[in-house]
């Protein structure tokens, strides 16, 4: 098989029979993930082939078995390892060195006819700046999109500096209309808020307007239910509304009934008090809304 890296020469992969490998199975509980034999299983290696360890690169694949956890990386690993020199020798253009099958007494092994040897150390210089040139394009896009977002984040500050501008020349001009250049701008916006608070003030301590009481108690009689017996007790009137206290003779429901709140007025809840047949009702009215010239 041969592929080609963008602007290089093509790569090829090589698949070479197994006897041509050093095989062995290792106990490495936690294995999950194929690639180069990491370097604290070296040592169990070194008892498992003929060769010095030191000559030797390895690669393994985790198989499963022989641990608590079952299933793939359970607990073994089958390494496949070649001299050190021979894959030196090999010329650049390889990309790809890996076996033709499992060993001998090895059932197949998912995962194993893409194990590839060439890594690590031996990974060829192709490759290599093929996986250097996809980083540097990744990173090149990442920088983009910050810059991007940099240059966002700068219009917005821009944005929301002018509309302060234009807040703090609005202020000035009207600071201007009030006091005139006679003041300095800081001078004279002090001025405008202790003016301000002032009115605040004055605001607060204003008596408010007496009600007009006869407006309210016209609309009160013109609403009065004539036709049914009752007893006025009282009538108050304040700026909150009307309280008006009334006496009825036995049952107060009809009285209720026929008395009706004046237009944009609105009748609370009555309160009841009975002794004996006489019933005293206190009937609360406030106003919908704020009246100007009264009822």
């Amino acid at each position: 098989m041969t592929v080609a890296a963008a602007g290089h020469s093509p790569v090829t992969d090589l698949v070479w029979p197994v006897e041509r490998f050093y095989w062995a199975q290792l106990d490495a509980p936690g294995y999950r993930r194929a690639g180069a034999l990491p370097p604290g299983l070296l040592a169990l290696l070194a008892d498992e082939i003929p060769q010095p360890i030191e000559e030797v690169f390895a690669v393994g694949i985790p198989v499963g078995g022989g641990g608590t956890g079952g299933g793939a990386g359970g607990g073994r690993v089958l390494v496949c390892a070649v001299q050190r020199e021979t894959l030196a020798a090999l010329p650049p253009t390889v990309g790809v060195l890996r076996p033709d099958g499992p060993p001998p007494g090895v059932e197949p092994v998912p995962g194993l006819q893409t194990l590839n040897l060439l890594v690590g150390e031996f990974e060829p210089a192709p490759v290599r700046r093929e996986r250097y040139r996809r980083h540097v394009s990744w990173a090149g896009i990442l920088m983009l999109v910050a810059t991007l977002a940099v240059v966002g984040l700068a219009r917005r500050a821009s944005h929301w500096r002018s509309i302060a501008v234009a807040a703090e020349t609005a202020q000035r001009q009207v600071v201007a209309q009030v006091f005139g250049e006679s003041l300095p701008p800081e001078h004279a916006v002090l001025s405008l808020d202790a003016e301000l608070d002032r009115l605040r003030e004055i605001n607060r301590s204003k008596p408010m307007q007496p009600v007009d009481a006869s407006t309210r108690l016209v609309a009160l009689l013109k609403a009065w239910p004539s036709g049914v017996p009752s007893k006025p007790q009282g009538v108050g009137v304040n700026e909150s509304g009307i309280t008006v206290s009334v006496a009825v003779d036995g049952d107060p429901a009809p009285f209720l009934s026929a008395f009706r709140a004046p237009e944009g007025w609105l009748l609370e809840e009555p309160r009841l008090n009975s002794a004996g047949t006489i019933s005293r009702l206190t009937l609360q009215l406030r106003p919908l809304a704020t009246e100007g010239g009264g009822i």
